[in-house]
């Protein structure tokens, strides 16, 4: 399938803006993290080979994908039970039913503050039904258009959101329009890959992001040509990996988490928690539904 910019189909349709481009330094001259006042929590949820994922500051919720048709009630179950009917950021790295299912759902339910996706255009009655819930509910979404960059914070953490760097990465490659997301809180780096195949990934390995603490590990745990090349620029302590126990992550895949000895966690064997407290991560895991 040939992608089509988003961009212009929204014109005129809902509130859009596009994020403005920003050159990303290396490591070494980037700001001194945020004064750390408070803990990072990230959930991510056992919905099978599906990404679903929420970030929380002391007073901002990011949710990173939203499963499949059907995961968005997870996702709006567990924030309601917080008290919480607010999102400030909703992020759908790209439009893969797997990744955008329970969007609809959660713009129905939640005030959603904004939200930031990838400029192209698919088919699937996921996306038509997220479009359309955007359309109806007015809610304000940012189209990335490629090689930008958006950056923000939420009390001690600093976002980056960075955008594919291509306009076209060849027939049924939409894997690597996938928006990533850098987190630092304190001390501890947060990687969330989306589905990043081997064109995206070397992207990803050209920013210069440095080690990492924790890794959302990319594309379900699939092992690719770069897979190496990636885990050696972004060295991760802690994985996550969004997989399903008959769709697990490739063997290769876990064999080489192993042996560079990443505490890696499998979202089929149940929820991951992770927090930060600007120094350390302590990660736990429930039991699998």
């Amino acid at each position: 399938m040939i992608a089509k910019k988003l961009t212009a189909m929204l014109l005129g349709v809902l509130t859009l803006l596009s994020a403005s481009a920003c050159t990303q330094q290396p490591e070494s001259q980037q700001t001194n993290a945020l004064l750390v006042t408070g803990n990072v929590t990230l959930t991510a949820f056992n919905v099978g080979k599906a990404d679903a994922l929420v970030l929380q500051t002391q007073n901002t919720v990011t949710v990173i994908d939203t499963g499949n048709k059907g995961d968005g009630k997870k996702i709006d179950k567990f924030l309601s039970k917080q008290g919480i009917d607010t999102v400030d950021t909703l992020i759908i790295t790209h439009f893969d039913k797997d990744h955008v299912g329970g969007a609809a759902r959660l713009v129905n339910k939640m005030n959603i503050k904004e939200i930031f996706v990838p400029d192209y255009q698919t088919e699937s009655e996921e996306y038509d039904s997220f479009i359309e819930k955007v359309q109806e509910t007015d809610t304000l979404m940012t189209v990335m258009n490629p090689k930008n960059t958006f950056n923000w914070t939420g009390d001690d953490a600093a976002f980056s959101l960075y955008s594919s760097e291509q306009e076209y990465y060849g027939k049924n490659e939409e894997n690597d329009f996938s928006l990533v997301l850098f987190v630092q809180h304190g001390k501890n780096k947060m990687l969330f890959a989306g589905d990043a195949e081997n064109a995206r990934m070397k992207e990803i390995i050209g920013l210069h992001l440095g080690n990492v603490d924790l890794l959302k590990f990319p594309y379900h745990g699939n092992y690719l040509a770069s897979t190496e090349d990636f885990l050696d620029a972004c060295n991760p302590k802690v994985s996550i990996v969004c997989c399903s126990e008959k769709e697990n992550a490739d063997p290769s895949t876990v064999e080489t988490l192993q042996k560079r000895g990443v505490e890696t966690y499998y979202t089929y064997q149940g929820d991951v928690t992770v927090v930060s407290d600007g120094k350390t991560l302590s990660c736990s895991q429930a039991a699998g539904e």
